[in-house]
């Protein structure tokens, strides 16, 4: 059964606890989201480019640390997968709490609501995707490299593009992200038009 939209409230009729924990769970999955999307957003609009600014001339000595950004951004790594689990079992409790929605009506049920949501967790599943090739396998290859080649080892010829791949990963990655929170939106509050 899917709840109707315009629902003024969770269940009427819920015992509180349960609107309780509704609430408590929309909150953790908005936190969740806003420290995750923000860091992000912090991390590219902010923190990139103030480091490059600082960035030492070649055979200069470095202004700042030198692993300030790997430094930060794997602080950043844990934050960001807490958010990440916090969002996907809060947002697995909300659809069948406020929304009737099962996993067999994932794929059963039609409708505008049902196949928003099915970009969304389609969305969710590539940001997720990407969020660990960049974490756990192209970005910490690309650490080992750069690292090698710090110590006097011979830089290998497609270091620039593991860069350019690590960097171009967590952009794209960004974007989803803000993408889905525009299909959220237009999942719970309509289209425009």
């Amino acid at each position: 059964m899917l709840v109707a939209r315009g629902s003024p409230e969770i269940g009427s009729g819920c015992p509180a606890r349960r609107r309780i924990m509704y609430q408590a769970a929309v909150f953790i999955h908005l936190a969740s989201a806003i420290v995750w999307i923000g860091g992000s957003l912090f991390l590219a609009l902010v923190l990139i480019p103030v480091l490059r600014r600082y960035a030492p001339a070649p055979g200069e000595p470095p202004v700042l640390p030198p692993d300030m950004l790997g430094t930060m951004a794997r602080r950043f790594r844990w934050i960001s997968w807490v958010c990440i689990v916090l969002l996907v079992a809060t947002g697995l409790y909300i659809l069948p709490t406020r929304y009737g929605i099962g996993f067999g009506d994932f794929f059963s049920l039609g409708g505008h609501f049902v196949a928003t949501l099915q970009v969304k967790v389609a969305l969710v599943a590539v940001v997720i995707w990407l969020s660990a090739m960049h974490d756990f396998v192209i970005g910490p290859y690309t650490n080992r490299m750069i690292e090698a080649m710090q110590a006097g080892a011979e830089p290998p010829g497609y270091l620039p593009l593991l860069r350019r791949s690590v960097v171009w990963i967590a952009r794209i990655n960004v974007l989803l992200t803000i993408l889905v929170v525009v299909v959220a939106v237009t999942m719970t509050r309509g289209t425009p038009v």
